[in-house]
């Protein structure tokens, strides 16, 4: 198994699957076809096994469809017998309520998922 690299865009987020158990995902997440975008993370995450697994969300935004498509992926590392152990580093922008909450249900919906949540200051555009 290789490790899985996209690199990031405006629209796109960059992905790092690392095959040391590191899982990563960061950035605004617009994709136009969120399932084509995510089913190889999906396929990844199935194929890949480890008894520990940390995956760290960092997006600023995304939308609906791409809630739904981290909803799958998530589902289907918890429901991968092979992982004994999932952490899941939750990210998000001080003040930034949508997105805590969306990490928050996601917790409520994955059990077997160790989440803890992380605020960062907030960035300014200039």
């Amino acid at each position: 198994m290789e490790n899985l690299y996209i690199e990031g865009s405006d629209s796109l987020p960059t992905v790092q699957f690392n095959t040391d158990g590191l899982l990563k995902i960061s950035g605004r997440a617009l994709p136009e076809n969120a399932f084509e975008f995510f089913n190889p993370l999906i396929t990844w995450a199935k194929e890949f096994s480890k008894n520990e697994l940390t995956i760290e969300i960092n997006l600023e935004y995304f939308n609906t469809a791409v809630s739904k498509q981290l909803h799958d992926l998530l589902k289907a590392v918890e429901s991968n017998q092979k992982y004994k152990k999932i952490n899941v580093k939750w990210f998000y922008e001080d003040g930034d309520d949508e997105i805590l909450e969306s990490g928050e249900i996601y917790e409520e919906l994955l059990p077997r998922m160790n989440f803890s949540y992380h605020r960062y200051a907030e960035i300014f555009d200039e």
